[in-house]
């Protein structure tokens, strides 16, 4: 089964935006949900930090309202904030921490799952993931955010992650 790491600003509205465009762009983004519902949303988008104080279930309930009620359900988790906890080192140790965080969540809940094949981020901000980050699927102007394109993109992509899952399934 598919994850999709979801960020909110700057992918599901504008980054910078105001309160009437919060969210402007998550229906097209659940649209294609709705074409591949194999697929499991985890936000890794920064609004969570704002919710460390509460327990994962309240954080989970706050973050799924903008949903439509039917992908509600799908939204399974949030990444762990490794950000608190990173020193700085020389090298790009700290500039990647979004992807690492992709990567704590899947290594705690899909432990099983191969790492590399099994998500998809949707992010605006690239220097977050390595530049050879395969699972980045960038939104290349924040202040769009998710477009026609992206979900050309993106169903593109799950379909490539559902026909590899059915031939590793065959094997």
């Amino acid at each position: 089964m598919a994850v999709l790491f979801l960020d909110f600003d700057g992918v599901t509205h504008p980054d910078p935006c105001r309160d009437s465009e919060k969210f402007c762009q998550l229906a097209l983004i659940e649209q294609v949900l709705r074409e591949f519902r194999g697929v499991q949303v985890v936000i890794s988008s920064s609004w969570r930090a704002e919710l460390a104080h509460l327990p994962l279930q309240e954080q989970l309930e706050l973050l799924r309202r903008p949903f439509a009620s039917d992908i509600r359900p799908r939204v399974i988790g949030v990444t762990p904030d490794l950000w608190e906890n990173t020193v700085w080192k020389p090298g790009d140790e700290l500039s990647h921490h979004r992807e690492r965080e992709c990567l704590a969540w899947l290594k705690a809940n899909r432990p099983s799952a191969g790492l590399d094949l099994s998500w998809i981020a949707l992010d605006d901000r690239g220097h977050w993931f390595r530049p050879d980050c395969r699972q980045l699927l960038l939104m290349d102007d924040p202040s769009i955010g998710f477009t026609q394109e992206h979900a050309r993109q993106l169903r593109k992509r799950l379909a490539a992650l559902e026909h590899s899952n059915r031939s590793e399934d065959s094997k």
